[in-house]
């Protein structure tokens, strides 16, 4: 055992690049893999960061059931028999530059207060003028100092507060700014209202005696539960490219780790004339491939923690604005976590390793310098398996409706794939030779094919990285086109006029209508009811309601029903959400009680997840006593003059903001692709991972062939030359791989356009067919396949051609 433990660690000291490739190949897929592991984690606890971080992590939350809490609330909780401690907490939302921060408005000396603080930075909040402490992370990525002023942006106004001394680092206080809450109520204009209050976990109880049925509770698994519910969608697609990303990177383990065996041959063969027995070697190989994937799970552990940091800092802007969550800086591993991944990375390889070990065991004993080339010795079971997949795929999409079943259709569909990604690339491979010009790229090809063992796992890893990156395209373009649509069909005034913080009372509202050039209004309330779902009161002229799309029910019938108050109108994703159809009651809790109405028609929203039931205004502010609207739009006659409309808009309240039409529309196609930002970066990463694929197929291809490169050298092949085919050999894998990719690319566009957007988001997408990134991936691939070869053309042409000439 100690010969074959020296042969071992001989080997990969006189090999450290291929070392530092088995490792990279590791390292990536499991850098991956943790990066989405970990970023699905902050998106679950960031409705719950600021009370973790003040509290604990097992609180009970007391709010109002839509908009403030009253200070009251918590006066009278705190003066009652057996009260708990008690922490009222006040939360403003503000820009700075580009980014949005959070003020919290704690009491230092309620509640556990009093241990979050020194006692040197309590008097300094306590003390005379707005100010204001952060952590230390929060003041280096605001660039700013204690003692620096720092202007704040709410609505209109601008807000100056003093930075103090720092924080001591808590990751749910990132990008939060603690202050007083009496100073901060008094800065914002929101004297007695409060956010929340938080509670011991044990104060349920009494809390549940103490408070009327308005107010909710809700602990800290409730609030992940929800957050979790919130962020389904997003979550659900990082799922999706993570396990993609797992499936190529298997690929990329077993073609580094063929790559060391071919590398291995002759050593392996000269154990085995020693009288090594089979089962030594197998443990020995299985040992190094432990070994391996343990060391580069590590560093891919290391890796993943450093990107999730990186996705965290893409995905925070757009999850403030999708969800209206502020979610911490940084992420949070676990011990759990990175002991799971690692689990599976390390027997992932062993599995990649299988059909190496097989081989393994049939090299004989003496000197080989190559294997003799062998076609595919089970072609049919190959198709019939992936014929199986396949049909249990178009199964499980047509008999589940759930997300899971889904995922599952995908990867069916993907392993059947798989399997024919290698048989396809041969076959294009082989037409490729016959039609390409007959001297260096032909033979380049034949050279390439006569290696078709050591390309198949390229082959395969390839297409599937370049049909997920083209596929996830075709689905953001495609997406992005019916979004643009939707919000042209949608956006029928000619401007919004919203307030910079709170409601527009029923005043301003007259007011407003009332102005010269304004031929009609309409209006929209969004709230949030006891049961979570939320409700839009709608004010509809005739113009507005055109601009819905409706997928069932009549339109026409619906207006009138809508506007009597006789019925409601869901959203797509609502309905299919709760299984609603036209005709069937919807309850909807109110103060005064249940208000049931039928549901008229469901129209196509793409603005949120979670659905939503609109209802005529005049219904809503009866049954909840509520006449404030969140947004209103203007319908302009011939006469306007939208600048002096502006300048009355402010003087009716300075708080007024006049949005044209075309701002709105583009500011929400800016959110969408910046939620998309993330599907790109990660569609990038595994491109990288199946490049490693290809540069290791390329290497053990030509340390496997090096005799006929040799042969061709003494033919008189230029060292220029031999640069050369080995380039054509790579560019004609990766275009080979390309056109494979082309029709999985269209399958996983229509994948996840027609099954796994609307399991995860509730919506669904016109089917589309926008082609320009299959278009840009043929000659890209064939580019990257072009530079990708430089180095393997590098290694191959430096090798001197006379030993490997002499014979065995």
């Amino acid at each position: 055992m100690r010969l074959l433990l020296q042969s071992s660690r001989r080997f990969f000291r006189q090999h450290p690049g291929q070392l530092f490739l088995a490792l990279a190949g590791m390292a990536a897929g499991v850098a991956v893999m943790t990066g989405v592991a970990l970023m699905r984690d902050v998106l679950v606890d960031s409705l719950d960061g600021a009370s973790r971080a003040l509290v604990g992590s097992n609180s009970v939350r007391v709010s109002a059931a839509h908009g403030p809490l009253d200070e009251r609330v918590y006066a009278e909780l705190a003066r009652a028999d057996g009260a708990p401690p008690l922490t009222p907490v006040l939360r403003q939302r503000v820009r700075f530059d580009d980014s949005t921060l959070e003020l919290l408005g704690i009491d230092p000396f309620s509640g556990d207060g009093r241990g979050l603080l020194p006692p040197a930075l309590l008097s300094q909040l306590l003390g005379s003028g707005p100010v204001a402490a952060a952590g230390p992370a929060t003041l280096e990525r605001l660039g700013k100092s204690p003692g620096d002023t720092l202007a704040l942006r709410l609505g209109e106004r601008t807000l100056e507060i003093e930075l103090t001394e720092a924080l001591p680092p808590r990751p749910g206080l990132d990008d939060r700014l603690l202050m007083d809450i009496a100073t901060l109520q008094a800065l914002v204009d929101r004297r007695g209202e409060l956010s929340w209050i938080d509670a011991p976990a044990g104060a349920r109880d009494w809390l549940e005696r103490q408070l009327p049925e308005s107010i909710e509770l809700s602990d800290a698994d409730e609030r992940r539960a929800s957050a979790a519910s919130l962020t389904q969608g997003m979550r659900a697609n990082l799922t999706a490219m993570g396990l993609i990303s797992l499936a190529v990177g298997l690929f990329v383990i077993f073609s580094v780790l063929s790559f060391l065996l071919v590398q291995r041959r002759r050593s392996l063969a000269m154990l085995r004339a020693v009288g090594v027995t089979h089962g030594r070697i197998t443990a020995l190989l299985l040992a190094e491939t432990l070994v391996l994937a343990g060391i580069g799970a590590l560093a891919g552990l290391v890796l993943g923690t450093l990107l999730a940091d990186r996705l965290v800092d893409m995905v925070r802007t757009p999850v403030l604005e999708l969800y209206g969550l502020l979610t911490s800086a940084g992420v949070q591993p676990t011990l759990g976590l990175y002991a799971l991944i690692a689990a599976i990375a390390v027997a992932a390889a062993q599995l990649a390793v299988t059909g190496l070990l097989r081989e393994a065991r049939r090299i004989p004993p003496g000197r080989v310098l190559r294997q003799p080339a062998t076609p595919d010795p089970h072609p049919l079971r190959r198709l019939a398996t992936a014929a199986a997949l396949l049909g249990l795929a178009a199964v499980g999409v047509a008999t589940s409706s759930g997300l899971p079943g889904a995922f599952a259709a995908l990867f069916l569909a993907l392993g059947g794939f798989a399997l024919l990604a290698p048989w396809l690339g041969v076959l294009l491979l082989g037409t490729l030779r016959r039609i390409a010009p007959r001297r260096l790229p032909a033979r380049a090809l034949a050279l390439l094919l006569a290696g078709e063992k050591r390309i198949r796992p390229a082959l395969a890893a390839l297409s599937l990285a370049l049909a997920l990156a083209a596929g996830l395209a075709m689905m953001v373009l495609g997406f992005r086109a019916a979004v643009d649509d939707w919000i042209d069909r949608l956006l029928r005034a000619d401007s919004y006029v919203t307030a910079s913080q709170g409601g527009l009372e029923p005043a301003t509202v007259e007011r407003v209508g009332a102005l010269p050039g304004i031929e009609t209004i309409s209006s929209a309330r969004r709230v949030r009811i006891d049961d979570g779902r939320d409700l839009i009161a709608y004010d509809l002229p005739p113009r507005a309601w055109a601009g819905f799309e409706w997928l069932a029910g009549d339109a026409e019938a619906a207006f009138e029903a809508f506007r009597a108050g006789e019925a409601v109108v869901v959203s797509e994703p609502l309905a299919r959400r709760h299984g609603l159809a036209v005709g069937e009651t919807i309850s909807l809790a109110t103060p005064e009680g249940a208000l049931e109405r039928p549901v008229a028609a469901i129209y196509r929203d793409y603005a949120s997840e979670r659905g939503s039931i609109a209802i005529d205004a005049a219904l809503y502010r009866e049954a909840f006593d509520d006449a404030r609207r969140d947004s209103l739009g203007l319908y302009y006659d011939a006469t306007v003059d939208e600048a002096a409309l502006a300048r009355r808009l402010q003087s009716i309240d300075s708080d007024l903001q006049l949005t044209r039409r075309e701002s709105v529309r583009e500011t929400t196609l800016a959110v969408f692709d910046r939620t998309f930002r993330i599907s790109w970066a990660l569609a990038a990463l595994v491109a990288i991972i199946a490049v490693i694929a290809l540069v290791s197929a390329l290497l053990a291809l030509g340390l496997e062939r090096r005799r006929d490169y040799a042969t061709l050298r003494a033919l008189g092949l230029t060292r220029g030359g031999l640069h050369a085919l080995v380039v054509c050999q790579t560019g004609g894998l990766a275009l080979a791989a390309a056109l494979v990719a082309v029709p999985l690319s269209v399958a996983i566009h229509l994948g996840l356009s027609l099954v796994i957007q609307p399991r995860a988001f509730g919506w669904s997408l016109p089917l589309s067919w926008p082609l320009t990134p299959v278009a840009v991936m043929l000659p890209l691939a064939l580019v990257c396949g072009l530079l990708a070869g430089l180095y393997p053309a590098w290694r191959i042409g430096r090798r001197d051609p006379a030993p490997e000439l002499k014979g065995e």
